[in-house]
């Protein structure tokens, strides 16, 4: 009884033009407006623009308090539900449970596979199920699992648990960025993928400090080895994120049913949305999927994320070499690492806020491209312990690359959520499964240790591609861009010659009425 009078009166919010200008990003006439003050200027680099009412302010500062707050948890949650493994490796787990050769890279390798049989088909779930329950959920299964970990008996264990655990891990990253494109302007989105990715970074760092601190004064606790203690912390740590996610998760500004927001403030979300033409969801029919393959959008990205996935493993190779020098203790093996996470923390939100900032993206993209070539080039050729530390250290800078270009995949599919959805499940997912088998040939343990040499000879010329993907991108959109202007030339053009033949016509009518 009560849905009818909320719908009558969004739809009149919605219509009405005087309250569409309430908004700085969606005044009718943005060419009117006055240029941006020096301060304006600084606050569109520092934060989400200048030019902003204190309604528009509080309704994203909303907005943030629920959805990024979530997001950014449960992404730190994932890569330390995902990453501990690497730290348990090198803290007694290597040892405990007898790995041999090459079973370290298939730790990667099963992962990997669960999270590419789950993520393309999680995409479609979540055109047909609420984000709102599904995105929760399968939080709450990974965490379960975590704790599982703390009691595997042997290493095929450990392979069957890495498996479920991509499968139930797999839905997250994508369905957040399905989600943050539903809800965030152009100049709110790279900051706040920025942010959500450097969660990651963020739970390596914590996850090497924990693994640090449990081995000093846990190691042995109740019978258990620290690294066993490791995986029972990190599920205590994680609970919490599902929790919050059945309240905080809103679903799209068109079907949301979130308690905390309030019918007006829905309505002034789908007001943003629609001036910036992000369109309501529709059914996924065997057209749609036809649009969706025949678009250059599909292919390109994949190519831009096979390429990116490919060169951003060293840091995941970075404690095996370290400990395979003999010179460290486990202490400062899980410690080191952390550095190189501080820097992929600071470089990934320094690209997000000046990609949105100066609204470029494929310029800031460039950024990333050459710190990861610098950084195989130094590991590849470096003589010693220092330049080698280093080569590692700055290819951290190069992860921030991953924020802006999905930022700017959003924009250019900002008219179809439905193919936005597809293109992001199916990029990641094709990233995700070069990187199932490409690291067994050029990063195996067994064979390369330490060094890695011939793997960073190979990471460095698809570091070339990964700038080329940037290339090919930037040429599509031109191209498309061209197109469509073209065609609205001629429609125009088209038009203008059937006003004439109908005032021709006219004309004709009334001569011979004459």
């Amino acid at each position: 009884m009560a849905t009818e009078p909320t719908e009558s009166k969004t739809a009149t919010v919605l219509t009405e033009p005087v309250k569409q200008s309430t908004f700085g990003s969606t005044d009718p006439h943005p060419e009117n407006l006055p240029p941006l003050t020096k301060w304006e200027k600084f606050l569109e680099i520092i934060w989400d623009g200048g030019r902003r009412t204190k309604e528009e302010r509080k309704l994203v500062q909303r907005l943030d308090l629920h959805v990024m707050s979530w997001a950014t948890f449960g992404y730190f949650i994932r890569l330390l539900d995902s990453t501990n493994i690497n730290n348990a490796y090198v803290s007694g787990m290597k040892e405990d449970l007898n790995f041999k050769g090459r079973q370290y890279n298939l730790l990667a390798t099963f992962f990997t596979c669960g999270y590419l049989v789950g993520q393309i088909p999680s995409q479609f779930i979540l055109t047909k199920v609420r984000p709102s329950v599904y995105l929760p959920t399968v939080e709450l299964l990974w965490t379960i699992l975590t704790f599982c970990f703390a009691a595997v008996p042997n290493v095929k264990t450990v392979f069957a648990l890495r498996f479920i655990l991509g499968m139930l891990e797999a839905p997250f990253a994508v369905g957040v960025l399905t989600l943050m494109g539903s809800w965030y302007t152009p100049r709110e989105l790279s900051k706040r993928i920025a942010i959500f990715y450097s969660a990651s970074y963020a739970a390596s760092m914590f996850s090497g400090y924990l693994q640090a601190a449990i081995y000093r004064g846990m190691n042995g606790t109740a019978g258990l080895p620290g690294w066993r203690w490791l995986f029972i912390f990190c599920g205590i740590i994680s609970i919490w994120g599902p929790l919050w996610g059945y309240y905080a998760v809103p679903d799209n500004p068109y079907t949301s049913r979130a308690r905390w927001m309030r019918n007006e403030e829905l309505a002034s979300h789908r007001r943003r949305m629609e001036k910036i033409d992000r369109r309501k969801p529709v059914p996924l029919s065997w057209a749609k999927l036809k649009k969706i393959v025949t678009h250059w959008p599909l292919y390109a990205f994949t190519f831009t994320l096979i390429c990116h996935c490919v060169v951003t493993q060293p840091l995941n190779y970075f404690p095996v070499w370290l400990k395979s020098l003999n010179r460290f203790t486990v202490y400062q093996i899980n410690l080191f690492p952390t550095a190189a996470q501080a820097v992929g923390l600071v470089t990934t939100l320094l690209y997000g806020w000046l990609s949105d900032g100066l609204s470029r993206r494929w310029q800031i993209m460039l950024i990333p491209c050459a710190f990861n070539f610098i950084g195989m080039v130094v590991v590849v050729a470096s003589p010693n312990f220092g330049a080698t530390f280093f080569g590692y250290l700055i290819n951290a800078a190069s992860w921030g690359f991953w924020p802006v270009c999905y930022a700017w995949m959003i924009e250019i599919l900002h008219e179809d959520m439905e193919e936005r959805a597809i293109v992001i499940g199916v990029a990641q997912t094709f990233g995700q499964a070069f990187i199932a088998w490409v690291p067994l040939l050029i990063l195996d343990v067994g064979k390369y240790a330490p060094r890695f040499k011939m793997g960073f000879q190979v990471m460095t010329g698809v570091s070339v591609g990964q700038t080329l993907a940037v290339g090919l991108v930037w040429w599509f959109v031109r191209w498309e861009t061209r197109r469509k202007g073209e065609a609205k030339v001629e429609n125009r053009s088209s038009e203008a010659e059937e006003e004439r033949d109908s005032e021709v016509g006219h004309l004709d009518w009334r001569i011979g009425g004459v």
